[in-house]
């Protein structure tokens, strides 16, 4: 006999019909504090419309790490309706879902409430369909430490720290929005109803194919939008001859097949070049293998189409290379897609890859693909468009071929599940419009650098927060909902921002109490022990043994962003220098942050005072970044400590130069050597390397015969409290060529010279370093050291 009342199964079952004309999908939330209870009563509900999601199969999610998630998984298994096929996935495993439709949705949210899960789940069930979601009752919900929650207990705090925004906020709008019901399995009623919604049954829009093109129709009934057959055409223009660079940029929001139509495209444009050159190569680069597997499938599926035979190469059961004979379609890091080339390149979810690293991959192939979802759990691409898209469309070699897809693939649109989801993760939060009265007090410095009630700002300040929030959507590249999670529930994160006068949010900083950590967490550290939440204290602890960094207390600056409209008028300097008075104030020791390194980036740093102090040995495999840690000394204490690590770091960097940061960056590597400290530095020369040094630098011998001593000099001039004028180029011909010790032609290439310029510089730079280190001033002094004796090299320097 059903656990639920059967006017209740009535009430979901109506609603769903509903919904299934309109092609939009509903919410229901189970929640009770039993664990058999919750389940049979999610079984009645599934039973009750089986018949309406039969036709597709029904995904049911859960914590495999719980005991409990496990046993419920289980349950409901047992007791599941034996005529639906239903896919068991745990959250772990959430990426193997990406791409594929669902009739409805059982997620078992007892365990852990991640934002990030929310975010993934909610895409992949199409329209009539059912999520289910199964909770605790709101106290006990309140109550429980979650897994995503535990991970932000850092040392210094406790469970009863958590602030608990993110919960709260999610509840509020489970009540706030239409389409979705709450039911109280333990009381057996609906603390919330279905809200009769006005809907009208959904039509798709009629499907044009166009009369004359290369695309073959069959090709293009595998579309199932017009959206994607406006896709399909911007392939054909990349198809054609031209003397430019041909650059499709595609943004779709979440659902739109966006992945599935490039797939189409580049299936149709590879058969294409085939018979045309008889072989082609495409690459696929984006943040994750997982990101492009549809792009594969349907590719492969228009390959097969064309009778191409196919073989698909598997690692860790993602598709990452299908081939034919003269047919190469393979996915790589955007770092391993900078070291090939091909006749196309797809970026997928290109707004979560840095823009300095597209543009080099614009430079580097004739035909690519950048396609990104605007409002998803992987990124912005809003952001993407604006900081990428308007320096594009400025380049004069490029032909730049924009869509944006609009209509859903899943569901239609005005879907009340995704207009909650969007809300509720606020994934389509933007920055304030700015009018001429706000930018006017921006001219005037009429700012001021305010501290948010944070309980006001998240729960009930909605304008405020998607102000704040929308300035990272905007500016930053890597953003998902995890990031708002953390910044509402971290015990030790707190928001601050700048505001105009006229109220409106143009820089927005998330924060975080690192260190304070005592003598034991320091050693632990010192060992190798990973400690949560103080990433700043770990690394210096880690890499350079001073425990004493561990007393002391700081803050790491999270995400400091300023609104794109007025990016470069002081507005985050100001933010900078009221954050260090008010940490200042506070009795903190330091304030720093860690960021991938780009010289423009780390120049706003070192400008506003921040030391660089530590370099990570290894690039980010997404954004090609080093990751450097920087940092400002607020007391005496904190100062000697950074004085000694960065002295250390930058010994380090001049020795590391070669390996492993041969791929730095000459002008980020020479920023870091001039924003870190100059010291008394001892030159020791060998009179032979003298001899040998000054034959290159007054006479005629090459530079690849004293290269050791170059080295040493170059490193002395970076080091040394007074050193002798150069100009950049010389100084980046020293960083290039000798430091990293780089070839000619990739020396040639980085700094965008002549091989004769490059020689000439160097020339120049070692007479200035004969005449500033050697006291030797000119060919006749230098002749001195031309003709030595062994008394000479045993004795002293000829006078």
């Amino acid at each position: 006999m059903p656990l639920i009342p059967q006017e209740h199964l009535d009430e979901v079952r109506e609603e769903l019909i509903i919904a299934k004309k309109a092609n939009h999908r509903r919410l229901l939330v189970i929640y009770s504090d039993d664990d058999s209870r919750l389940i049979t009563a999610a079984l009645d509900f599934l039973y009750e419309i089986r018949d309406l999601v039969r036709e597709g199969e029904v995904l049911y999610t859960y914590h495999s790490f719980y005991s409990d998630g496990s046993m419920r998984r289980d349950l409901f298994a047992r007791g599941a309706p034996k005529d639906l096929d239903i896919d068991y996935v745990s959250y772990q495993n959430l990426d193997v879902i990406l791409g594929k439709t669902y009739s409805s949705c059982i997620a078992d949210l007892i365990n852990n409430l991640e934002p990030n899960d929310l975010g993934r789940l909610m895409g992949v069930v199409e329209g009539g369909g059912l999520y289910i979601l199964l909770l605790p009752s709101p106290s006990k919900l309140m109550e429980l430490v979650t897994r995503f929650q535990s991970n932000l207990i850092v040392p210094g705090y406790t469970a009863n720290d958590l602030k608990r925004f993110f919960m709260r906020r999610f509840l509020n709008k489970l009540y706030a929005h239409s389409g979705i019901a709450i039911y109280d399995a333990d009381a057996r009623y609906f603390v919330k109803k279905f809200a009769r919604l006005q809907t009208s049954p959904y039509a798709q829009r009629a499907i044009t194919y166009p009369e004359k093109s290369r695309i073959p129709v069959k090709v293009y009934k595998l579309a199932l939008t017009q959206d994607q057959v406006e896709v399909l055409k911007r392939f054909e223009e990349l198809y054609k001859k031209s003397e430019k660079k041909k650059v499709i940029v595609l943004t779709a929001d979440r659902g739109r097949g966006k992945s599935s139509a490039v797939g189409i495209g580049l299936g149709w444009l590879v058969h294409r070049l085939r018979r045309a050159k008889g072989r082609c190569r495409a690459v696929l680069t984006a943040p994750s293998e997982t990101n492009i597997q549809e792009v594969f499938r349907f590719a492969r599926r228009v390959l097969e189409m064309y009778k191409h035979p196919i073989n698909v190469h598997f690692v860790d059961d993602y598709t990452v290379r299908i081939e034919s004979k003269g047919i190469e379609v393979v996915y790589m890091t955007p770092i391993d897609a900078m070291k090939t080339k091909a006749d196309i390149l797809v970026v997928d979810e290109a707004a979560a890859i840095p823009v300095p690293l597209l543009f080099k991959l614009l430079d580097r192939y004739d035909k690519l693909v950048f396609s990104s979802t605007i409002h998803g759990y992987e990124g912005s691409g809003r952001g993407f468009s604006i900081r990428f898209l308007r320096r594009l469309r400025s380049r004069e070699d490029v032909e730049v071929l924009e869509y944006e897809m609009e209509e859903p693939i899943r569901y239609a649109p005005q879907d009340p599940i995704e207009a909650w989801a969007f809300d509720t993760l606020l994934l389509d939060a933007e920055p304030a419009t700015l009018t001429e009265e706000d930018l006017r007090a921006i001219e005037n410095r009429e700012i001021t650098y305010h501290t948010p009630d944070e309980a006001e700002l998240f729960l009930k300040n909605e304008k405020e927060l998607r102000e704040f929030f929308g300035i990272y959507v905007m500016a930053h590249y890597r953003n998902n909902p995890n990031d708002l999670g953390i910044m509402m529930e971290a015990p030790h994160h707190f928001i601050r921002m700048v505001k105009t006068s006229t109220g409106k949010v143009v820089t927005s900083l998330e924060l975080a109490v690192e260190g304070s950590l005592g003598p034991e967490l320091s050693r632990e550290s010192a060992k190798g022990a990973w400690l949560m939440g103080n990433i700043i204290p770990d690394r210096i602890i880690k890499h350079y043994k001073l425990l004493d960094f561990g007393d002391l207390k700081g803050v790491r600056i999270v995400r400091i962003a300023t609104h794109p409209q007025v990016m470069n008028k002081g507005l985050g300097s100001f933010a900078l220098a009221e954050l260090e008075k008010e940490a200042l104030t506070k009795g903190y020791d330091w304030v720093g942050a860690g960021f991938g390194v780009t010289e423009e980036l780390l120049r706003f740093w070192v400008k506003n005072g921040y030391t660089p102090v530590h370099l990570s040995p290894e690039k980010n495999p997404v954004s090609g970044e080093y990751t450097v840690i920087v940092i400002k000394p607020l007391s005496e204490r904190a100062r000697k400590v950074v004085e000694v690590i960065a002295r250390e770091f930058k010994e380090k960097l001049l020795d590391s130069l070669p390996s492993p940061y041969y791929d730095l960056e000459p002008e980020t590597a020479l920023l870091l050597l001039e924003a870190t400290p100059r010291f008394q530095a001892k030159l020791d020369l060998t009179i032979l390397k003298k001899a040998r040094f000054l034959m290159y630098a007054w006479s005629d011998m090459t530079i690849e015969n004293c290269m050791d001593v170059m080295n040493r000099l170059a490193k002395h001039y970076f080091k040394c409290i007074d050193p002798p004028e150069l100009t950049r180029l010389q100084k980046l011909c020293l960083v290039s060529k000798v430091l990293q010790a780089k070839s000619w032609h990739a020396t040639l290439e980085d700094l965008k010279i002549t091989m004769p310029q490059a020689t000439s510089e160097l020339k120049e730079v070692a007479r200035i370093f004969s005449k500033a280190f050697l006291g030797v001033n000119s060919l006749d002094d230098a002749m001195r050291y031309f003709y030595l004796t062994l008394s000479d090299v045993t004795s002293t320097p000829p006078e």
